[in-house]
C-alpha cells in the first residue's frame, strides 16, 4: 500500500480449491483509524492468480485498507457481502525519500527530422523531430530528472530515408546518418529498433546505428545458429542495460537510481523483411522474452524497469502467441514499471475518451478493461505512445519512493504533448535551430533528389476517395506491377505464361496519420517524390500463385474496411471501420467484383473470423465469367503481404513465383519513366454493391477533397468537420437488393429508473464521480450511435424528490431534459404522484402547473404507460396500459406498472382520485391484448423494488415476474435504487441504481419471421464522468435554470473547518449531528435518527455549495415521520449493534437529534442503553409516545432497524437533501456553518 500521492492498495487474488463460479467482487474498504471512509470494488471472473489495485484520492496519517473477496456487492459501505476469502488488512508503507522521474518517448519518426513534407515540397506543421526537440527541452526544464528514449521506426519513411539508404548509402567511413546527427544533439539515453529499421538489411542498419551516441537495446532478436535448440540461442543485440543515474529528490538531495531498460520489437519482422533476415536472425515472442529478462534485471538491482516495445495495442492480444501488437499482455508481466510503445502510430493517453483511438475502446466507445486513459496506464502499468512523425512527445512521470533503502514506483501519470494544435490550427512550438542546422545538408540533398522528374501526368492523381471507389492512385501502381511480372514471367518463368496475372494495390496515404496524409499530385511533371507519394513503403515486389478461393478470401479480408450498413435506416451510418488499417485495404486488379456492405464482415481487422458464413464479395469474375475456386492465378503484391503481413487468409506460405529484390516503388518509377506521359484513370473493376432504400452513408476524408466533388456526383460534402479535422462526405449507395430477411434484428433498450430530477448532481461512491444529466446524455448519444435500433425507456420516479434546480420549477427542467433525450416510453413511479394527479397530467400532457400556473409544461414527446393506476371515478387507466413500438421491422410491446407501496409512500392528497389495483391481473390482460395484435416481444416497465443477495432475487418485481405471462421477456424494475441484472422465471430483470448514476443496457435479438425475442442480455453501465465530455445541450439547459435561481450557484455558507464523516459508525459525529438536526427540524418531530452509511462525503472547509450537500446525501431518500414508544426507541438503538456473518461486531451508530443516551459496552446489547433522555434532560418514558424522523431506507427496515416497521402514524415527507439544504440556508443564512459534539452519545467500556 502506497500513500505517496493518495492511497494505492494492491492485493494478489488467487483461486483456491474449488473455484467459485461466475464473477467475484474484490472490495477495498478505506479506513481512517477505525472508521470506514471510502470503498472501491472490482468485479470480474478471477480464474488465475491476479494482482488487483485500487486507488483512493485520500491522504492522512491513519489510513489503512481492508480487502474482501465476495460473491456479490450491492454498493453498501457497511455490508460487503459473503466472503470467499479471509479478509486482509493493509497498512501504509513508510518511505524516507521520494523523487520524480520523467521518461520521455519519441517514436515512429520515420525520418521526419525537419518540419517538411517532401511529397508536397512544402513546410509541414504536423511533423518534424526538430519541433519535438523543443518539447523535449521544455519538459527537461520542468523536471531535470529525465530519461529520453526512442521506440524505433527511425530510418525509413520519407524520401530522406530513401535517399540516405539507396543513394548516399553512408559510404564514407565516418558518415553519420542524419537521424543520429539530430538525436545526438538531444542526449538520448537509449533506443530500440522498429520493424522498419530492417527494411534496408542488417548491414546498413549496423552502419547506421554506429553513429548513435546512445545504446540500442533489443532482447527478442537472436542470432540464427541453425541448431533448432532454443536453449543456447544468443541475442543479436544487447537485450537490456541498467543505467546508473543521479537524480535530485524532492528535498534537493542527490540520489542514485538504477534504471533498467529492455528493448522489444514485433516478431513479424521475420515475415516482413524475410529477404533481409532469413538465415541470419530469428525473432521470439515479446511477452515470453520480457518474462525471461525482467526478473534478471530486477535481480541485478534495477530500481525501475522500462520496456521499450515497438509493438502496438490490441485488445484481443494474448501472451505467448507471437502477437504483433502485444502491449496488453506485456503490461501483465510482473516487474515492469513503465512501457513506451509504438508501431500503430496512435496516441496514448489521449486528451479525453472521445479523442482516444478506437483500438483502445470497446464497441460502446468506452476504454477497454485495463485501459485508463486519464492516468495513462494499461493494467495499472504506466504507458505512453507518441504517435507518428515527431508530432507528439510521450511523457511518463513516475513517483519513486525509498523503502528500507530500496527505490520503487509509488505512482505515475502519463501524458502526451503535441507540436500542433489541430483544433486551434496553430503551431505550439518552433523548430529547434540546432536540429535544423545538424541535418541541413541531407535535407537539401533530399529535396533535390525528390524533385528529379520521371514523367508527366495529364490529370491530377489523388487518393481522397480511394477507400470508397476504384481510384487512379491505386490503378497506376497495379498497372506497373502487372507489367513488371508479365515481362518477368515471359523471360524467366515461361511455365506460368498461361496463368492470369492479377495485381494488388492499396491506398497507403488515405488519412492514417491525419487529414493531411493523402496523395494529391497536380497535373504536369511527375517527380521521384510523386512515386514515393503513391507508394509510401520500401517494400519489395513479390508474386504468389494462389487459387480462386484464396482470391475471394483475400477480397473478403479487405472488405473489413467497411462497417455493416443497414439499408432500412435513415440515420447517418459511417461506412469506414476506424479499426481497419488503410494499408490493408487491398484492391485486386485483373478481376471484377462488388462488395456488399449490408452483410457482416467475414473477417475481423486482425484476420480472425468474424462470421464464417458471410461473404461480402459478390459478382467476382475473371474476363466476364465467375471465378472457379480451383482456378489458379498469379497475384502480384509485396513482401509484407506475401509473408503474411496483415494476416490475410491463405497467403502466408503461398508459393512464390516472383521473389524480386526490386522495390515496388522503383517498379512504379520505371513504369512512369517508360510511359513518359501517363493518363491516370481507374478501370472501375470494383465497386460497392448498390443498396436498396436511401440509407445516409457517410465517410471521412480530407477537407481538400472538395476540389474533386464535381467529378464525383454521387459524393456530397456534408459541411461537417470532425474533432480530428477530417471532413465528412455522404455517399449515394441507393438501389439494389434487400438484405436477408431472416437475419435477427438487433435491438438495444437503454433504461433508467429513479432519476429524481438530479440534473446537476454528482455522486461519488468511492470509484470516481458518477451521474449528472449532461454526462448521462453523452452516454445515451454514444450508445445510441452503436445501434440504430435503440429505444430509451424509464421505469418511473423521473420526477419527485428532485434536485433544487428542478424542484424550484416544479420539475419542468426534468421534463425538458427527458424530451431533449427523446425518450421513447416511460411509466409512473410513486413520486410521479407527489404533487397530485392534476400536476402529473400537466407534466405529461402539457399545460400550466395547477399550483404554480406560471410554470407551463411542454407536452412529453413520448408516451407514459400504466396498467394498475386507475381513475377512481371511472375505473379506467389514468394513461394507456401499453404501447407498441415498431423498430427494425419488428414490434415491441411496453407495459407499465406502479408499485403497490405507492399508497404508503405518497400522501393521501397526492393520490386523491387514484385507485391502485393488483398488478398481475392487469399486466396479463395487457399481454393478452398485445399477443392478439401479433406482438411477441414484450417488456414491462415496473416501478417495483427488486434486490439480489447471494444470487437470490427478491422483491415486488420478482413476485410480479413469477405471476405474469411467460410471453413477457424483460422487466425494468425500480423504486429501491439497487443494481439488478438477473433472470427470474426466464424473464430478464434489470435495475440501474438511481439519480442517473447508471443505466441498463439491454440487448435483444428478435426473429423477424416470428417476432419472438431469441436472445436477451444486459449490462448495468456506470455513468462515470472521468474522461467524458458533458453534453453541451444539456449543460445549456441546466445553466438556464441555474441562472434563473442564482442562489443555486452561490455558496450556501462557509466553514472554518472540514466536518468529516469519519467516526460516524462508532460514535457521535459533528456532521451526523448537523444532518440529524436538519431532519428533526424539517419534519418537526421530537427526535431524529440518521444511519451512518447514508453519510457519503465530508463537508469541506471553505465555501459550501449545494453540490457539496448533494455529495453528503446522494441517495435521494425521503424522510419519514412516525410515532414510537420509548421502549421502541430503546430497541432501535439496540439494533445499531449487530454482528456480521463471521461473528465480528457490526456497529452502525445512529446519529441522533433531540435526545441523548449512554451505552455501556460491558453489558449485553439488551441492557446496553443505561441512560436515555430528551435533550432537556427529561428521561424518555418507555410507555410514552414520541415522534421520530428517519429516512425511507431505515423506515423500511434497512440496516436491520426492524423496529421501525412497528411505527404508527407514518407520514412521508420531503427529500432528505432538500431538507438538509433548507436547514443549512435558513439556519446559517449564508454565513458560517457550525456543528459540535454535544455529548449526545456517551460510550462506556467500548
Amino acid at each position: 500500500m502506497d500513500t505517496a500521492s493518495g492511497v494505492r492498495a494492491s492485493v494478489r487474488v488467487s483461486p483456491a480449491g474449488e473455484n467459485h463460479s461466475g464473477e467475484e467482487v474484490v472490495v477495498f474498504e478505506l479506513f481512517n483509524g477505525s472508521a470506514p471512509v471510502g470503498i472501491a470494488a472490482v468485479q470480474k471472473d478471477i480464474t488465475a492468480p491476479e494482482k488487483i489495485t485500487a486507488h483512493f484520492n485520500s491522504v492522512g496519517p491513519n489510513l489503512s485498507v481492508r480487502v474482501f473477496v465476495v460473491d456479490s456487492y450491492s454498493g453498501n459501505l457497511s455490508n460487503v457481502g459473503n466472503n470467499l476469502a479471509e479478509p486482509v488488512a493493509i497498512k501504509p508503507s513508510s518511505y524516507s525519500s521520494s523523487l520524480n522521474l520523467r521518461i520521455m518517448e519519441t517514436t515512429d519518426v520515420h525520418t521526419n527530422l525537419v518540419d517538411y513534407d517532401y511529397y508536397k515540397d512544402a513546410p509541414s506543421l504536423t511533423v518534424g523531430l526538430a519541433k519535438t526537440a523543443s518539447l523535449i527541452k521544455e519538459a527537461r526544464r520542468e523536471n531535470p530528472n529525465t530519461f529520453l528514449v526512442d521506440n524505433g521506426d527511425l530510418i525509413q519513411g520519407t524520401p530522406l530515408g530513401t535517399y540516405i539508404a539507396t543513394i548516399d548509402g553512408l559510404k564514407q567511413s565516418n558518415a553519420v546518418h542524419p537521424v543520429y546527427k539530430a538525436m545526438n544533439k538531444l542526449d538520448y539515453d537509449a533506443a530500440t529498433f522498429g520493424n522498419h529499421e530492417f527494411n534496408y538489411g542488417l548491414e546498413f542498419l549496423d552502419k547506421s546505428i554506429k553513429g548513435a551516441e546512445f545504446p540500442y537495446l533489443n532482447a527478442n532478436i537472436y542470432v540464427d545458429d541453425h541448431d533448432n535448440n532454443p536453449d543456447n540461442d544468443a541475442n543479436k543485440f544487447t537485450p537490456y542495460q541498467i543505467f546508473d543515474r543521479t537524480y535530485k529528490d524532492e528535498k534537493g538531495q542527490d540520489q542514485k537510481i538504477k534504471v533498467g531498460v529492455l528493448g522489444l520489437v514485433a516478431p513479424q519482422i521475420m515475415d516482413w523483411d524475410k529477404i533481409n533476415l532469413e538465415g541470419k536472425v530469428i525473432a521470439k515472442d515479446i511477452v515470453a522474452t520480457a518474462s525471461k529478462f525482467v526478473p534478471k534485471m530486477k535481480a541485478e538491482g534495477a530500481d525501475v524497469v522500462i520496456a521499450l516495445a515497438h509493438s502496438g495495442f490490441n485488445g484481443a492480444a494474448q501472451a505467448d502467441t507471437f502477437a504483433e501488437d502485444a502491449i496488453l499482455p506485456l503490461s501483465k508481466v510482473a516487474g515492469i514499471d513503465a512501457i513506451t510503445f509504438s508501431h500503430t502510430h496512435k496516441v496514448f493517453p489521449a486528451a479525453d475518451t472521445k479523442s482516444l483511438d478506437g483500438l483502445f475502446k470497446d464497441a460502446k466507445g468506452n476504454p477497454l478493461p485495463g485501459v485508463d486513459n486519464v492516468k495513462g496506464t494499461i493494467n495499472g502499468v504506466a504507458a505512453v505512445q507518441a504517435g507518428y512523425g515527431g508530432a507528439n512527445l510521450g511523457l511518463i512521470d513516475l513517483k519513486l519512493v525509498q523503502d528500507s533503502g530500496k527505490w520503487r514506483v509509488a505512482g505515475s501519470q502519463s501524458s502526451t504533448r503535441a507540436i500542433y494544435d489541430s483544433a486551434a490550427k496553430k503551431e505550439l512550438v518552433q523548430a529547434d535551430p540546432a536540429i535544423l542546422e545538424a541535418v541541413e545538408a541531407e535535407h537539401r540533398a533530399t529535396k533535390a533528389y525528390a524533385n528529379q522528374p520521371i514523367g508527366e501526368t495529364t490529370a491530377p492523381i489523388h487518393s481522397y476517395f480511394a477507400l470508397v471507389q476504384d481510384d487512379p492512385s491505386v490503378q497506376i501502381v497495379t498497372n506497373a506491377q502487372k507489367e513488371y511480372v508479365g515481362n518477368y514471367i515471359a523471360t524467366n518463368a515461361p511455365q506460368y505464361k498461361d496463368l492470369p496475372i492479377l495485381s494488388v494495390g492499396a491506398p497507403f496515404k488515405a488519412g492514417r496519420n491525419g487529414p493531411q496524409e493523402y496523395t494529391d499530385i497536380a497535373k504536369g511533371p511527375v517527380a521521384i517524390k510523386s512515386a514515393s507519394d503513391l507508394y509510401l513503403y520500401d517494400n519489395t515486389l513479390k508474386a504468389v500463385k494462389v487459387k480462386g478461393a484464396v482470391v475471394k478470401d483475400w477480397l473478403d479480408m479487405s472488405a473489413g474496411m467497411f462497417n455493416q450498413i443497414n439499408p432500412s435506416l435513415t440515420e447517418e451510418q459511417p461506412l469506414l471501420n476506424p479499426g481497419f488499417q488503410v494499408f490493408n485495404f487491398d484492391v485486386i486488379d485483373g478481376v471484377t467484383y462488388q462488395l456488399d456492405v449490408t452483410k457482416p464482415a467475414k473477417y475481423k481487422p486482425d484476420g480472425s473470423l468474424n462470421d464464417a458464413a458471410s461473404s461480402r464479395v459478390v459478382n467476382l469474375q475473371y474476363k466476364g465469367q465467375p471465378i472457379n475456386p480451383e482456378q489458379e492465378f498469379i497475384v502480384v503484391t509485396n513482401n509484407y503481404r506475401a509473408s503474411g503481413g496483415g494476416n490475410f487468409p491463405g497467403l502466408k506460405g503461398a508459393q512464390l513465383v516472383v521473389d524480386s529484390a526490386d522495390e515496388n516503388r522503383q517498379v512504379l518509377m520505371d513504369y512512369i519513366s517508360g510511359q513518359k506521359t501517363i493518363n491516370p484513370s481507374a478501370d472501375k473493376n470494383w465497386s460497392i454493391a448498390p443498396v436498396t432504400g436511401s440509407p445516409r452513408v457517410t465517410f471521412t476524408s480530407s477537407p481538400n477533397a472538395v476540389t474533386y466533388l464535381a467529378d464525383n456526383p454521387h459524393i456530397k460534402n456534408t459541411n461537417v468537420i470532425t474533432d480530428k479535422d477530417f471532413a465528412v462526405y455522404s455517399l449515394d449507395l441507393s438501389g439494389g437488393t434487400r438484405p436477408n430477411p431472416g437475419q435477427p434484428v438487433k435491438v438495444q433498450l437503454l433504461g433508467v429508473n429513479d432519476f429524481h430530477g438530479q440534473l446537476d448532481t454528482t455522486s461519488d461512491f468511492g470509484y470516481g464521480k458518477v451521474g449528472g444529466a449532461a454526462y448521462l446524455a453523452t452516454y445515451f448519444k454514444e450508445w445510441r450511435g452503436t445501434n440504430p435500433n435503440t429505444l430509451l425507456v424509464h421505469a418511473g420516479d423521473s420526477v419527485g424528490a428532485t434536485a433544487p434546480v428542478s424542484s424550484m420549477e416544479r420539475d419542468k427542467p426534468t421534463m425538458e431534459f427527458m424530451n431533449l433525450m427523446k425518450f421513447d416510453v416511460g411509466t409512473l413511479g410513486n413520486h410521479e404522484f407527489d404533487q397530485g394527479v392534476a400536476a402529473l397530467r400537466a407534466q405529461i400532457n402539457g399545460g400550466p402547473d395547477p399550483k404554480k400556473p406560471d410554470v407551463v409544461y411542454d407536452k412529453a414527446n413520448f408516451p407514459y404507460v400504466s396498467t394498475n393506476a386507475l381513475d377512481a371515478a371511472t375505473g379506467k387507466a389514468l394513461f394507456e396500459p401499453y404501447v407498441i413500438k415498431k423498430i427494425g421491422g419488428t414490434k415491441i410491446g411496453f407495459i407499465g406498472v406502479a408499485t403497490m407501496s405507492t399508497v404508503n409512500k405518497v400522501s393521501p392528497e397526492g393520490l386523491k382520485g387514484v385507485k391502485l389495483v393488483e398488478q398481475a391481473p392487469v399486466v396479463n390482460q395487457a399481454v393478452a391484448e398485445l399477443k392478439a395484435q401479433g406482438v411477441k416481444a414484450i417488456v414491462v416497465l415496473a416501478h417495483d423494488p427488486a434486490s439480489v443477495k447471494d444470487n437470490v432475487a427478491s422483491g415486488e418485481a420478482v413476485d410480479l415476474a413469477n405471476a405474469i405471462d411467460d410471453e413477457v421477456d424483460v422487466i425494468f424494475a425500480g423504486d429501491n435504487h439497487a443494481k439488478v441484472n438477473t433472470i427470474v422465471d426466464n424473464k430478464l430483470m434489470v435495475q440501474a441504481y438511481s439519480y442517473g448514476t447508471a443505466f441498463a443496457d439491454v440487448d435483444l435479438e428478435i426473429d423477424p419471421a416470428t417476432g419472438d425475442i431469441v436472445t436477451k442480455t444486459a449490462a448495468i453501465v456506470d455513468v462515470k464522468q472521468e474522461g467524458i465530455t458533458p453534453d453541451a445541450e444539456v449543460v445549456a439547459l441546466i445553466n438556464k435554470y441555474l441562472d434563473k435561481f442564482p442562489v443555486l450557484k452561490e455558496p450556501v455558507g462557509t466553514t472554518d473547518t472540514a466536518y468529516a464523516r469519519a467516526g460516524a459508525y462508532n460514535g457521535e459525529n459533528t456532521l451526523g449531528n448537523l444532518i440529524a438536526d436538519a431532519m428533526r427540524d424539517g419534519m418537526q418531530s421530537d427526535f431524529a435518527f440518521m444511519n451512518p452509511g447514508g453519510i457519503r462525503a465530508d463537508l469541506p472547509k471553505g465555501n459550501i455549495q449545494f453540490s457539496d450537500l448533494a455529495k453528503i446525501q446522494p441517495f435521494g431518500n425521503t424522510l419519514v415521520k412516525m410515532t414510537l414508544t420509548g421502549e421502541q426507541i430503546k430497541k432501535l438503538l439496540q439494533q445499531q449493534w449487530g454482528k456480521k456473518l463471521d461473528g465480528s461486531p457490526d456497529t452502525k451508530t445512529l446519529q441522533i437529534s433531540g435526545l441523548s443516551y449512554t451505552a455501556d459496552f460491558s453489558k449485553p446489547i439488551e441492557e446496553r442503553v443505561v441512560d436515555l433522555k430528551k435533550a432537556d434532560g427529561t428521561p424518555i418514558d418507555d410507555n410514552g409516545a414520541y415522534t421520530v424522523t428517519v429516512n425511507n431506507f431505515m423506515a423500511a427496515g434497512g440496516d436491520n432497524y426492524k423496529v421501525l416497521l412497528e411505527g404508527k402514524n407514518v407520514e412521508v415527507g420531503l427529500n432528505d437533501l432538500d431538507v438538509f439544504y433548507a436547514y443549512i440556508t435558513q439556519t446559517f443564512k449564508g454565513g458560517k456553518i457550525t456543528s459540535k459534539l454535544e455529548g449526545r452519545i456517551t460510550n462506556l467500556n467500548q
